[in-house]
């Protein structure tokens, strides 16, 4: 197993401080476990003890679960939990900011004639603006040099905001038709998609103008739709996530804001620990305290943390700033490398 991925796990076990480990199992779970082998593992491991494999995974597979929670969405809102960690998320003023984020994501669906299939999460960043993962859209879109972005030739894509464990597409009103491939952006894993008409009720999120690097220790959320991912580990999965494909809330921690390389390009990126899954791709990370999003999920990656692009780099494109993109200050425009891929987009 990688070495990351257990320095993510003492990152996890000092923001506890010395809580015993029975203390950050939900009690559903305490039962189903061998609680004394996981406090001896734990024990071991914060004296700084070599653990070998079967104790890693002990810690993998029980205290990260625990730690980093995926919660069903129930009328647009995370249902209760039971997770010390963030019991917090239980209180009204994390309710409000968590309801208003529920209700601008929705779930990327497309069809190539036949039934529509769901590929990935976006939210509202304008009244009939969404934003979401390029590899996301490049799904249903193509993009021809010169002349603009279109919708593949057969296809059709939706967004769907009533998905949830217990709603199923039980309000028609709640799903909206993407009209035109507004942006695919050459540099960011991004794309930008028109829908028809808004959702009555329903604000844009805001994306954040402040600096990357302020994001660093803040606890976010994410918003989205995690699916099942037959490369992973099945059962780990099937642990943390009630019903696949359905709205959920992942809370967790900025953990770094580093300078990555991902497909050719060096770009700043926010490394957070929120469980994510396949269908994660296009959701927000939204601060917590503030209630504006931070970043936009663009990677998971079991063996460490997750990656999302800034918010802060995304305002400073002025391509997003033209196109309506909603943010909670001033965008400024600034130059960047972007600027260079856009000459020969």
């Amino acid at each position: 197993m990688a070495d990351r991925r257990f320095e993510h796990q003492k990152r996890i076990l000092k923001r506890v401080g010395g809580t015993r480990p029975r203390e950050l199992v939900a009690r559903r779970r305490l039962q189903q476990i061998d609680v004394a082998r996981l406090e001896r593992v734990v024990e071991r491991f914060r004296a700084g003890e070599t653990l070998d494999e079967p104790e890693q995974l002990i810690l993998f597979s029980i205290i990260s679960p625990e730690l980093r929670p995926a919660i069903p969405v129930v009328d647009d809102r995370p249902e209760q939990t039971d997770h010390p960690l963030w019991l917090d998320l239980n209180e009204d003023a994390a309710q409000g900011t968590l309801e208003a984020a529920c209700r601008a994501t929705g779930r990327i669906e497309y069809s190539s004639g036949a039934e529509f299939k769901s590929y990935g999460s976006g939210f509202l960043v304008a009244e009939d603006l969404i934003l979401t993962n390029r590899h996301v859209a490049d799904v249903f879109s193509m993009s021809v040099r010169g002349i603009g972005n279109f919708m593949r030739f057969g296809y059709s894509a939706r967004v769907n905001f009533c998905r949830e464990r217990d709603r199923w597409d039980s309000d028609p009103s709640s799903t909206r038709t993407i009209t035109e491939i507004a942006m695919i952006h050459p540099w960011f894993d991004l794309a930008l998609l028109r829908i028809e008409g808004g959702l009555d009720g329903v604000d844009p999120l805001a994306l954040s103008v402040g600096d990357a690097a302020s994001t660093l220790d803040s606890r976010v959320a994410i918003v989205g739709y995690p699916a099942l991912n037959p490369d992973e580990d099945v059962a780990v999965q099937q642990q943390l996530i009630s019903a696949f494909d359905s709205k959920h809330v992942s809370p967790g921690f900025i953990d770094a804001v580093e300078v990555k390389t991902f497909q050719g390009k060096t770009v700043r990126a926010l490394g957070h620990d929120s469980s994510t899954l396949t269908g994660n791709s296009g959701s927000p990370v939204v601060d917590l305290q503030g209630g504006s999003v931070v970043g936009l999920h663009f990677r998971g990656n079991s063996d460490g943390l997750n990656w999302a692009v800034p918010s802060a780099d995304i305002a400073a494109d002025s391509r997003m700033i033209d196109a309506g993109v909603k943010f909670d200050g001033a965008a400024v425009a600034q130059a960047g490398p972007w600027e260079t891929a856009w000459e020969v987009a």
